[in-house]
């Protein structure tokens, strides 16, 4: 039976660590002595030319720095899951439950030198205080309403000041409470302005005017990623528009659907862009682990 050398390639290394038996190493030597080629292989092997190492590590580096990144993402989304937990709670206990005139939450007190103060009840946690003109432009006629909330009934009493209404000495004719619910402002200071029919303070409308912007913005983008569906940076850029929007219109909803009755509009839009910013940041980092697990995938 004829030794080729593809036979002798395999027992080479096995030659050289004298791991082969008599008769083996005999075969080995007997095909060497009519083979130059498995002769250099031999030499090469006994040489200890040592295998070059690959040296190029940068596909390692990006998976480690993907891994690394893919971790940071997951501690963030967690961290702003989190926070937008916090702060929806937060929103749900000091949501204003508006009073009525009836459940003492407000006296006006004359003091000194014209001026009015306002003495608050223990049961109000929050208050909204507007003044306007009279129609003669002479003097002032005040509209106040005060609110109680979750938080400061179970956990944590308010303790409000009393204020003057008048510091700079202005003059008041009226002062009413208005209430949320529909009612006529109840006069409970100075001269009725409007004996022939009662006046009434309405919610402001204007968040639903921002929410309502929001929603036809959200439309536009929607119809836009539509179109340009396979173009992938007008889409990427267009969606984020469209995800910035939606999460406004979201946390519209979240913060009225506590409030009900929008008499203080600074306060819940500042809750609106608050909360807006939260699930932003949220659905971006959500979208780029969704994105990674279907490259990795």
């Amino acid at each position: 039976m004829k030794i080729t050398c593809e036979v002798i390639k395999d027992l080479l290394p096995l030659y050289v660590e004298n791991m082969l038996s008599d008769d083996s190493v005999s075969i080995v030597e007997e095909h060497i002595e009519q083979c130059q080629e498995c002769k250099t292989n031999l030499k090469e092997m006994e040489s200890g030319y040592p295998i070059p190492a690959y040296s190029d590590s940068s596909p390692l580096l990006k998976i480690k720095s993907n891994l690394r990144k893919k971790k940071i993402q997951a501690v963030i989304l967690s961290a702003l899951i989190a926070v937008i937990i916090f702060a929806i709670t937060m929103l749900y206990l000091t949501s204003p439950e508006y009073h009525y005139y009836e459940d003492s939450s407000v006296s006006i007190y004359e003091v000194e030198n014209g001026l009015l103060m306002a003495e608050f009840g223990d049961n109000v946690y929050g208050y909204s205080i507007d003044k306007q003109l009279t129609e003669d432009s002479t003097a002032y006629e005040y509209h106040i309403t005060t609110w109680d909330s979750i938080w400061n009934r179970y956990i944590k009493k308010s303790n409000k000041n009393n204020i003057i209404l008048n510091p700079n000495g202005e003059k008041i004719v009226a002062v009413y409470f208005y209430q949320a619910y529909g009612s006529e402002d109840r006069l409970i200071y100075g001269k009725d302005l409007h004996p022939d029919g009662g006046v009434k303070t309405l919610p402001r409308l204007s968040l639903s005017f921002y929410a309502f912007i929001a929603l036809i913005l959200s439309i536009i983008c929607g119809v836009i990623m539509l179109i340009f569906h396979g173009n992938r940076k007008v889409f990427n850029s267009i969606s984020k528009i469209f995800l910035l929007s939606s999460t406004y219109i979201l946390a519209h909803l979240i913060v009225t659907g506590f409030t009900k009755k929008i008499f203080n509009v600074t306060k819940n839009l500042s809750a609106i862009f608050l909360l807006t910013i939260l699930l932003y940041m949220a659905l971006l980092v959500l979208v780029n682990l969704i994105k990674h697990y279907k490259v990795k995938k």
